[in-house]
C-alpha cells in the first residue's frame, strides 16, 4: 500500500470559512502531521478500495474574451502560419477568463485545481497560481495542453471549500494542514486512506548499460498510489495522454531487459499501473489484473523521436484491465509510444473512459515546430533534434512537407502485433476515440483476430488517425458499434467480420484505400444492424456520402459479403437485372457473374440493396439474393 491512514477525525466545532450552507454542522476534520504538510499533496482519498469524491463545482463557462496568443492549439494548424526558422513564439497563455464569482482568490490557492475539457479527447487537471478577481482572470500554475478559449466549453473547480455541498465529498487545505469530509454514513465505520507514494518499485539500470536484468515479480498487490499532476518541465506524449519518461506508475522499468511481471494485482490506485520507459527489451507483463486506477494501465514508451530505437520486443499478454482513467479520463488501458516489435495479445479490456489500445508516434508537423515552440509539452519537447535535423530538412525540401515518409526512420512504433484482445465499453466519458487507435506510427503494425464489441460513439472501432503508415488489419470481429473502421491511410483490410452501421469511415475516393501499396480490401463480411440507406453511406466523411444507395459508396472489394436486415421497401438498382451493379456489364453465365432471381415473401429479400450481397473483383462478381433475413 502506498497510502497513509487518516484516523484522527473529529467533528467540526466550527464550520470553515466559505463552506457551503448544506455542509454546516455535518463536517468532520482531520489534522495532517506538520512534518507531512509541506511535502504531501493530497489529490485523492479512499475508503478502503472505494475512491471518494473530491468537492467539485458545477460546470462553468469561460467569459467571452478574445485571446491573442493561440499557439497552443493543435500543431497541424500551426504549421500553416509559422515558418520553420524564426524566433520562438510567446509562451502559452495560462489565463482563464471567468464569469461572476466562479473562481475566487482562495487562501490555499495552490490546492485548488481546474478541470479543463477543451477538447473531446483530453482533460487537464491544473492547479491555480494566482487570481485577479477584479478583472476575473485566473492564472494556471502550468501550461494547459490547449488554449482555454471557447466560451461554449465548460470547466470545473475542484477542492474548494465552497463546493463541498454533498455527502461523500472532501477537500484538503494544505495551508491549514486539514482534511474536511462530509461522510455519507458513520465515519467510525470507514477506513480512510490518502495516497502518498507514486512509484512503489523502480527497476533502473544505466542509460547505455549495464541494464538491470532477470528480475521477476509475481503475485504482488499494489494499492493506493498517488495521482499524477502536471509539473513544470513535464514532456508529453501525443495530446498529453501520458507523460514522457515520468515516474507516475506504481511499478516502473527503466533501462532494463529480460524481466517479467506476472499475476500481480494493481487496484484502487490513483496513477498509472505499469511503465516500460526508454531502454526496455524482452520484458513480459502477463496475467496481471489492473482495475480502478486513476491513470492508465500499461505504458510502453521509448525515446522521443530520433534514431535511438531501444524500446522493443516486449510482451503484454493475458492481462485484465478495466475501470481505469477514473481521474485522468484520457488514459488508455495500453499505450505504446515510440515502441515496436511488441506482442500485445490476449488482453481483456473493458469499461474505460477513452481509448482501449493506443499505438502512437510523432506527427510530421510537430517536427517543424521545434524552433518556434520548443516548450510545447506534447511531443515537441521530447524530439531529439540533432538526430532529427537531417530528416526535417529533407521534409522541408520536398513538395509535400507533411508526408510521414520523411520521418519513418525516426518513428519506432512499428511491427507491433495486436492480436486476440477482447475490448469493450470504451469511450464511456470522452469522445473522438477508439477501441484500437493508431497515429503517426511506423510501418507494418498488425491488428488481427481481436473481438471489439459495445464500443459506442467511436470514430471507428479500429482507427488509423492522422499520418498513419501502412497497417495490416485482418480477421477482426467488430460488433455492437456504430462504425467499424476509421481509416486515414494505407491498410491491408482482409477477412474481417464487421457488424456495424458503418463499415468503413474514410474521407477520400475508394482508390485511396491501400495507399501506395494498392491493397484492395478482400474477404470481409459486413452486416449493418439496420438501414444501409443512410446519408453517411460507408464513407462517412466523403463528399459522395449523400442519398445514393450504399453500394455506390463502397471502395473496390474482392470476395466480400454485405447484407442487411433492413425491412423497409426494397431499393431498385439502376442496373438491369443480370448486370453488375458497379459496372453495368452483363453477367457472364459461365460463372464470372452469376445472378439468381426468385420472388420474395414477407421477411425475405429480393435482388436489391437489402440482399445479402457477395461482391467480387471486377472479373469475379457474385450475387446471392433471396436469402431469409435473420431475426
Amino acid at each position: 500500500m502506498g497510502c497513509i491512514e487518516i484516523s484522527n477525525w473529529k467533528k467540526c466545532a466550527k464550520a470553515p470559512a466559505g463552506v457551503a450552507p448544506e455542509a454546516k454542522g455535518k463536517l468532520w476534520v482531520a489534522e495532517i502531521p506538520g512534518a507531512l504538510k509541506q511535502q504531501w499533496k493530497i489529490t485523492s482519498l479512499y475508503d478502503d478500495d472505494t475512491l471518494l469524491k473530491r468537492a467539485r463545482s458545477n460546470g462553468f463557462k469561460y467569459a467571452e474574451v478574445e485571446k491573442e496568443n493561440d499557439f497552443n492549439r493543435q500543431g497541424k494548424k500551426l504549421t500553416s502560419v509559422l515558418e520553420y526558422e524564426g524566433e520562438p513564439v510567446a509562451p502559452f497563455d495560462r489565463s482563464v477568463h471567468f464569469r461572476d464569482e466562479d473562481i475566487k482568490d482562495w487562501p490555499n490557492l495552490s490546492d485548488i485545481e481546474l478541470t479543463l475539457k477543451d477538447r473531446p479527447w483530453l482533460v487537464n487537471i491544473i492547479p491555480l497560481e494566482r487570481v485577479d478577481t477584479q478583472n476575473r482572470i485566473a492564472h494556471l500554475a502550468v501550461d494547459p495542453t490547449y488554449q482555454t478559449i471557447s466560451p461554449n466549453n465548460r470547466y470545473w473547480v475542484e477542492n474548494a471549500i465552497d463546493y463541498l455541498d454533498e455527502p461523500g465529498e472532501w477537500v484538503y487545505n494544505s495551508l491549514e494542514g486539514r482534511l474536511y469530509f462530509w461522510p455519507e454514513g458513520d465515519i467510525n465505520d470507514m477506513h480512510i486512506v490518502a495516497p502518498f507514494l507514486q512509484e512503489f518499485i523502480r527497476v533502473e539500470g544505466t542509460e547505455d548499460g549495464p541494464f538491470v536484468k532477470h528480475l521477476h515479480f509475481e503475485g504482488l498487490t499494489f494499492t493506493h498510489g498517488l495521482r499524477d499532476s502536471l509539473l513544470e518541465g513535464d514532456r508529453g506524449l501525443q495530446h498529453d495522454w501520458e507523460m514522457h519518461d515520468k515516474g507516475n506508475a506504481v511499478l516502473r522499468f527503466r533501462f532494463a531487459a529480460d524481466c517479467d511481471v506476472a499475476s500481480c494485482l494493481i487496484k484502487s490506485s490513483s496513477g498509472t499501473g505499469i511503465r516500460l520507459d526508454l531502454h526496455c527489451q524482452r520484458i513480459k507483463v502477463t496475467r496481471n489484473h489492473l482495475h480502478h486506477l486513476g491513470g492508465g494501465g500499461i505504458v510502453l514508451s521509448g525515446y522521443g523521436p530520433g534514431t535511438k530505437d531501444v524500446n522493443k520486443n516486449n510482451v503484454v499478454h493475458d492481462n485484465y484491465i478495466h475501470d481505469i482513467g477514473e481521474l485522468l479520463l484520457h488514459s488508455a488501458a495500453i499505450l505504446v509510444a515510440q515502441s515496436g516489435h511488441n506482442e500485445i495479445t490476449h488482453n481483456t479490456i473493458r469499461d474505460v473512459p477513452y481509448n482501449g489500445i493506443v499505438v502512437s508516434g510523432c506527427r510530421p508537423h510537430e517536427f517543424y515546430l521545434v524552433h518556434r515552440i520548443p516548450f510545447r509539452r506534447a511531443w515537441v519537447s521530447s524530439i531529439r533534434f540533432e538526430e532529427c535535423e537531417p530528416f526535417i530538412k529533407q521534409g522541408l525540401a520536398a513538395q509535400y512537407h507533411n508526408r510521414l515518409d520523411h520521418f519513418l526512420p525516426l518513428l519506432h512504433a512499428r511491427e507491433n502485433r495486436i492480436s486476440k484482445n477482447d475490448i469493450s465499453r470504451t469511450l464511456l466519458k470522452l469522445h473522438d476515440g477508439n477501441a484500437i487507435y493508431f497515429s503517426a506510427m511506423g510501418k507494418d503494425n498488425v491488428v488481427e483476430r481481436n473481438y471489439l464489441h459495445e464500443n459506442r460513439g467511436t470514430a471507428g472501432a479500429i482507427r488509423l488517425d492522422d499520418n498513419p503508415s501502412f497497417t495490416i488489419i485482418r480477421e477482426n470481429v467488430i460488433t455492437e458499434s456504430e462504425q467499424g473502421l476509421g481509416l486515414k491511410g494505407a491498410a491491408d483490410v482482409s477477412n474481417n467480420f464487421i457488424f456495424t452501421e458503418t463499415f468503413l469511415r474514410g474521407r477520400s475516393l475508394p482508390g485511396w484505400l491501400g495507399g501506395t501499396k494498392k491493397v484492395d480490401p478482400v474477404g470481409n463480411i459486413f452486416m449493418p444492424p439496420a438501414s444501409s440507406k443512410s446519408s453517411s453511406g460507408l464513407y462517412l466523411t466523403d463528399s459522395r456520402a449523400t442519398e445514393r444507395p450504399f453500394y455506390e459508396n463502397l471502395p473496390k472489394m474482392e470476395k466480400s459479403i454485405y447484407f442487411t436486415k433492413n425491412g423497409s421497401a426494397p431499393y431498385s438498382p439502376k442496373a438491369n437485372l443480370g448486370s453488375d451493379l458497379f459496372t453495368g456489364q452483363r453477367a457472364d453465365l459461365n460463372g464470372k457473374y452469376l445472378f439468381t432471381e426468385r420472388k420474395t415473401g414477407v421477411g425475405e429479400f429480393g435482388l436489391n440493396r437489402h440482399n445479402l450481397r457477395a461482391h467480387g473483383c471486377a472479373q469475379d462478381h457474385h450475387r446471392l439474393p433471396g436469402l431469409q433475413a435473420a431475426a
